[in-house]
């Protein structure tokens, strides 16, 4: 019996301070091994793409099938010893809150140990979760935040001050934003470079969320030269789809071999001295969607919400 979360009842049973805690565990279930994964496929109809990833996880023995297209935006989770389908989750909540806890265990590991200020370019959906999360891993007193629309720029601060106590300003242009910037998050869907990193101060974390496919550009070729280390949540996915890093690797200003995967970070720790300036390029993947859905099907069951069970399937 398959048992179908809606988004709504998915918001009733996960926040972000226990995403965070669950997707640092599994980084580190990623080191030790025991998780398994398949990075992002993409396969277009005549109008809409859809796009699979899918993830193991070891202690819990569920598949995790990741699925979207257009509206669309689903987990399957399976049983990974019978095959049976344990629960259908609609991730429109959960994919942007797993995505934004992947930027705030970066953020945990890696950013200055001074920091005090986060910079946001793209004050979108997906940036609420970003500065959230960021501000649950690290003492933030004062967020800048970039925006092309000044009247967009000033709804997402009136918003998010509910959320996030601190000082909360706006940038006029991007190197205003970069130059205030201990962290720098970047959330956009530009097919164009739009942080130069001309600006950056000389221990920075930058973060780039959006540019998860070969047409996607979120920061410049300057900006990845003048980086002392770069990490990845997933360097098969980063290889398939993170425009940024394939364009950098292409032209010879990085090297694959030489970027760092998250969870070697988690579980091993920052080098040491620490490397000033740090970029993280975050593609989202199926092991985040397996950790919170697993939570949110574990805590529907605790709380015996009222769900929806299909006996077909």
């Amino acid at each position: 019996m398959a048992l179908v979360i809606s988004e709504a009842q998915t918001r009733k049973l996960i926040d972000m301070q226990t995403a965070l805690k669950l997707v640092d565990a599994m980084f580190r279930a990623r080191a030790g091994g025991k998780v398994r994964s398949v990075p992002r496929r993409r396969l277009k109809g005549s109008e809409k793409q859809l796009n699979m990833m899918a993830a193991w996880q070891e202690t819990s023995d569920l598949i995790c099938l990741r699925a979207y297209a257009g509206a669309s935006n689903t987990i399957t989770l399976y049983n990974g010893r019978t095959g049976q389908i344990q629960a259908i989750i609609d991730m429109g909540y959960l994919s942007s809150l797993r995505t934004g806890a992947a930027t705030g265990v970066a953020a945990k590991y890696l950013a200055p140990s001074n920091t005090r200020t986060l910079g946001v370019i793209g004050p979108g959906w997906q940036a609420t979760f970003q500065v959230e999360a960021v501000a649950n891993s690290c003492p933030i007193k004062e967020v800048v935040v970039y925006g092309r629309n000044p009247k967009r720029r000033k709804e997402f601060i009136r918003q998010m001050s509910k959320v996030v106590k601190a000082d909360w300003k706006e940038a006029d242009t991007v190197d205003e934003a970069e130059t205030a910037s201990d962290i720098l998050v970047v959330s956009t869907d530009s097919s164009m470079p739009v942080a130069t990193g001309a600006s950056l101060k000389e221990e920075s974390l930058v973060a780039s969320i959006g540019a998860n496919a070969t047409v996607k550009h979120e920061v410049s070729n300057n900006l990845i030269r003048r980086m002392d280390l770069i990490v990845t949540d997933d360097l098969a996915a980063a290889k398939a789809d993170s425009g940024d890093l394939v364009e950098a690797c292409q032209t010879r200003i990085a090297r694959w071999e030489d970027i760092v995967p998250l969870e070697k970070i988690v579980a091993e720790g920052v080098p040491q001295p620490r490397p000033k300036r740090i970029f993280f390029q975050s593609n989202g993947i199926a092991d985040e969607d397996l950790a919170v859905g697993r939570y949110v099907l574990e805590q529907a069951k605790k709380k015996k919400l009222k769900m929806k069970r299909i006996t077909e399937i």
